[in-house]
């Protein structure tokens, strides 16, 4: 049922994604999470195989189970392995094996069986079925409160035991011996495979963790193992990470870099000088920044190509308590903001037009067994857009919605809060459009650090707010986002619908394509356009520059944007 992967936040953003999973970035600046490659190390072998990496802030954790942020998601999918990957193949993703060499399905679909390689952890010690089983029970137990937690509901016995109504004994992961283990699913889940290359259901030791507790395993170094292809050798807070090839990796001889440092750098300008210096190496921008770094295109030294985006830009609506004045629990209010809400001229205003405008929160660009997923769905806004197609009919709507609040319908005396996190072109565009298109007043409120924003999103200091979701390419991985179970409808506005819910627990069936499909609008329908719950706004589109002189430096679109893991210099 729930299923869900990268949580992001804002406007624009260099590299915010690598494998699948759910991620939570705090600020208004989409993910700016760099990635580059020294041009000084150009040997192509030994020490001098240097890849040079960017992030806009440190990693939150280490926890595989608790990973929530793309930066941390950056790093842990190549420190840590799973059973499988995504690699991509002239812009095509694939699912490939890597901590499992096979598997089979029963002929009912509900049981998969996977045969683990000879792999070992960083300090020589075997990768084994159990420790996969550990890491979804411990994913799933109730006490650890993980945000990811209903991520794993496809499992069969797994919601039950994660909301302390079943047994651990009964949660279909098992390990059968060292190096089988089962999977026994919920319903028929035909995204099994890709999912299991998202971080959190990667195997986890057990007796490392146990030694120094939860709490301190988030942030310890010294402890931590791995079984990826790098290890994590030195975290130098707001400086510098870095990884070293890890020998015991089982596929190491193919590894071909030996160091990738992560320095934190937040300027674009500075990115952008350290690539026309010839000290970055490869660089994926989106929004605005496609422009701000578009004379990059004119370099013999670059290879440039557009990237599909996965991520769906969205506008938050309040609906935990309303907001700041209450006003977000009406469905009349919500539904006036949305129509006010122009996402072309959105788009042309905070993104230089650079992404795609959209009316649904799955990708439009997706494609469902053949069918593709915006032209089946369609605007569910559509009716609305026409009844509500002026000014006066906006506000009209707003006005009925705060009688119906017993609120007064003097608009000039609303002020909507919109909470943001440093630089953010949306605010300065959302305050000018909603003021115009309602008649009503927003004022930003700008937190100071990235502890700040939190707390006061958490304490509903805010009535708007900016997000994004980036997920795998099963497009319930969106919708179920907004199941009311969703751990991360506590970051996402509160959003609570029986009748989407309802909707939703109907993907847990043996279902055909045409089916899924049917239910896939119907959510889209209630969200979006009849409950108002959310306003999609894009789907960012990428362009991505890369000195010749690496090689193998993959891109996918639902997996890793740079996966580095067999990547080279010559």
């Amino acid at each position: 049922m729930h299923r869900q992967f990268y949580f992001v936040l804002g406007d624009e953003f260099f590299i915010q994604k690598n494998h699948l999973v759910t991620a939570l970035i705090t600020g208004l600046a989409l993910a700016t999470i760099l990635v580059a490659c020294g041009s000084k190390n150009t040997s192509a072998s030994g020490s001098r195989q240097t890849l040079n990496l960017s992030e806009t802030d440190d990693p939150t954790t280490l926890d595989v189970n608790d990973m929530r942020n793309s930066n941390e998601n950056d790093i842990l999918s190549e420190v840590q392995e799973g059973l499988t990957t995504i690699e991509s193949t002239n812009g095509k993703d694939k699912v490939v094996l890597t901590g499992a060499k096979s598997y089979t399905k029963s002929a009912d679909g509900l049981t998969y069986t996977f045969k683990l390689r000879d792999a070992k952890w960083s300090d020589g010690k075997a990768v084994t079925a159990q420790q996969y089983v550990d890491s979804f029970q411990r994913l799933l137990k109730k006490e650890n409160a993980f945000a990811q937690a209903s991520s794993a509901y496809f499992i069969k016995g797994a919601e039950a035991y994660n909301t302390g109504k079943g047994s651990v004994a009964d949660l279909g992961v098992k390990a059968l011996d060292a190096k089988t283990l089962q999977i026994r699913l919920a319903y028929a889940y035909p995204s099994l495979l890709s999912d299991m290359a998202t971080v959190i259901y990667y195997p986890v030791r057990l007796d490392k963790i146990n030694k120094v507790g939860n709490k301190k395993w988030k942030t310890d170094v010294q402890d931590q193992v791995f079984n990826g292809p790098f290890k994590l050798t030195s975290w130098k807070k707001d400086d510098k990470i870095t990884l070293k090839k890890n020998k015991t990796y089982w596929n190491a001889k193919k590894v071909k870099l030996q160091t990738v440092n992560y320095t934190t750098v937040k300027k674009p300008s500075t990115v952008l000088s350290l690539m026309q210096s010839g000290q970055l190496d490869a660089l994926s921008a989106s929004g605005k920044l496609i422009s701000d770094f578009n004379q990059l295109a004119k370099s013999s030294k670059l290879v440039s190509r557009k990237q599909n985006g996965s991520t769906t830009k969205v506008l938050i609506m309040n609906q935990h308590n309303g907001g700041t004045q209450g006003l977000f629990k009406n469905v009349k209010v919500r539904e006036a903001f949305s129509l006010s809400i122009d996402r072309t001229s959105y788009n042309k205003a905070v993104n230089d037009g650079r992404d795609k405008p959209t009316y649904t929160m799955v990708p439009r660009s997706l494609d469902v067994s053949g069918t593709n997923y915006g032209e089946y769905v369609g605007n569910p806004l559509k009716t609305a857009q026409a009844q509500y197609n002026t000014k006066a009919k906006r506000q009209a709507l707003l006005k009925e919605g705060l009688q119906e609040l017993g609120k007064s319908t003097d608009l000039t005396k609303l002020n909507f809060v919109y909470l943001t996190l440093g630089s953010d072109d949306t605010a300065t565009w959302l305050k000018q459009t909603i003021q115009e298109n309602l008649g009503v007043k927003v004022t930003v409120k700008t937190a100071p650090d990235t502890a700040s924003f939190i707390q006061m999103r958490n304490d509903n200091q805010y009535d708007l707010l900016a997000n994004g979701w980036l997920a795998t390419a099963d497009p319930n991985a969106y919708l179920s986002l907004w199941n009311s179970g969703n751990g991360f409808q506590k970051f996402f506005g509160g959003y609570n619908s029986k009748t989407f819910d309802d909707l939703d627990d109907q993907l847990n069936g043996n279902l055909t394509t045409a089916q899924r499909l049917t239910l896939y609008k119907q959510l889209e329908n209630q969200l979006v356009a009849k409950d108002f719950g959310v306003v999609p706004l894009t789907n960012p589109q990428s362009r991505i520059y890369i000195n010749k002189s690496v090689k193998n430096l993959q891109t996918t679109v639902f997996g890793g944007t740079f996966n580095y893991t067999y990547a080279s210099k010559e």
